[in-house]
């Protein structure tokens, strides 16, 4: 084509002598050939410059879309449906920002947003429900602990069930620690198939270091504990018998090891000994309990208290020992948010709709513990900068962008840890605390600071959730 327009225009004499390779000079001839073949050259030049020109794409679309209009106003004036020859009125176009606008405001459930909350505390919850409750709000602590510790319907006294075996493991019988690994993990699939089976329903089965390592774990802190113990004696710090309080024992696995140990090697020691177990979950502590009774010795000096350690009023003025085994990472956290240009937090608070479907909101801190909190960290730390709060300049960078938010990503504060720690200070000042936990935690909730782990379990998986806002339990 491009040869014939040169042809056409004069063009081609303007051009070098180029050589034609003989497959090009055969498609050129082909070419001539076929434009020529019956036609007067005239005639054909002719009805080449009638032709219209070509359109482009946006051309052909514009020309679709009208058409399809022109056939669709064509089809409503022959509507029969029209009543007395009237349109129906329809509805402005809306642009692509008032969509996005709809969208982001668009409610996250189906209930009436409008009926009136009543605001909530776990201890309410406790005493006055035994469904989890809906048109409700409460902090996020207070959500955490009611999921978690409610008598009704609380994750501890309903669905966990704590791994253990009715004898330790013979370590020495491993040949290293990925076949320990495969045993512990064939009975713990075992187990689990087991309980679904027998109960109909799934239950999510946990161990502890304290059950894996029996007796040896508890041998352990057992042995440390009576070593301090002697030592205070023995420099006069104090002339008390061993006192100990166990906060959140489990099964009563660690309580019973170590009364073993201390009865076994320093039965002096053991003779005066006290030990208290305060157990927030009345199933927990029936299990301990029943443990308790069914031991070959029963211990005379050991007593269950089914009571939440964070409810704690009476003062132990002895010296004492308080051992908490992985129990920090068991308290609910409160969630809190930063406004991005004053820096000033905000406490957060779950709403419970009539569908049992949750949403976060943020007011301005008015919960005393979050204000200790968040002084205390301040005087016992200065420079630290909560990794939620970027640097001003970030801040100021980010207010330029459209759509920039107005706050910062959630941060979860220990604050019921923290009411533990008042607890120790206020009632048990002669304290010697003994706690271990876990120093990391996998697959916790995303985008979010020093978040949980949240998870639920499916078809015998477990499954983490990317927020705390699930159904109690």
């Amino acid at each position: 084509m491009l040869v014939s327009y040169l042809q056409r225009t004069g063009g081609l004499r303007k051009l070098q002598p180029v050589a034609l390779s003989r497959w090009q000079q055969r498609t050129l001839k082909t070419q001539r050939t076929l434009k020529t073949r019956g036609t007067n050259p005239k005639k054909a030049d002719k009805e080449e410059e009638k032709k219209p020109p070509h359109k482009g794409y946006f051309d052909e679309l514009r020309e679709t879309i009208s058409s399809w209009q022109q056939s669709t106003l064509n089809t409503q004036d022959t509507d029969p449906k029209k009543a007395d020859g009237k349109e129906e009125e329809r509805p402005p176009r809306k642009g692509y920002f008032e969509e996005l606008r709809e969208i982001m405001i668009m409610p996250l459930t189906s209930a009436d947003p409008n009926i009136p909350t009543k605001r909530v505390t776990a201890k309410y919850c406790a005493q006055k429900f035994t469904a989890p409750p809906r048109n409700v709000t409460m902090l996020s602590s207070d959500f955490i602990d009611d999921s978690l510790y409610n008598p009704a319907y609380g994750y501890f006294s309903k669905q966990a069930l704590i791994f253990s075996l009715r004898e330790g493991y013979d370590f020495s019988s491993f040949r290293d620690s990925s076949a320990f690994m495969d045993v512990m993990g064939d009975q713990y699939k075992e187990i689990e198939r087991e309980l679904d089976d027998v109960r109909g329903i799934t239950r999510q089965l946990w161990h502890t270091s304290t059950e894996i390592f029996k007796p040896w774990y508890g041998y352990a802190i057992a042995k440390h504990i009576a070593e301090q113990y002697m030592a205070d004696r023995k420099a006069n710090v104090h002339d008390d018998p061993l006192v100990v309080y166990e906060v959140g024992g489990g099964n009563g696995t660690l309580m019973m090891n170590i009364l073993d140990y201390i009865r076994n090697n320093e039965p002096a020691v053991y003779s005066q000994m006290e030990y208290r177990l305060v157990e927030i979950s009345p199933k927990l502590a029936r299990q301990q309990l029943i443990k308790h009774g069914s031991n070959n010795f029963v211990h005379a000096n050991a007593k269950v208290i089914n009571q939440s350690i964070l409810d704690w009023s009476t003062l132990e003025s002895r010296a004492c020992f308080v051992v908490a085994m992985e129990l920090l990472d068991n308290f609910p956290h409160d969630v809190v948010r930063y406004d991005y240009d004053t820096g000033e937090p905000y406490q957060g608070i779950v709403r419970v709709y009539d569908d049992s479907e949750y949403e976060d909101n943020y007011e301005p801190v008015t919960d005393p513990t979050i204000r200790s909190y968040l002084a205390a960290r301040k005087q016992a730390a200065p420079e630290y900068k909560t990794p939620a709060l970027p640097s001003e300049l970030h801040r100021r960078l980010r207010r330029q962008l459209p759509l920039a938010p107005n706050m910062t990503k959630i941060e979860f504060i220990p604050t019921h840890a923290f009411r533990f720690l008042q607890v120790l200070g206020k009632f048990f000042p002669r304290h010697r605390a003994v706690l271990g936990d876990f120093y990391m935690l996998p697959d916790t909730v995303p985008g979010a600071v020093d978040a949980p782990v949240v998870q639920t379990r499916l078809k015998g998986t477990m499954v983490p959730c990317d927020t705390y806002m699930v159904r109690p339990g």
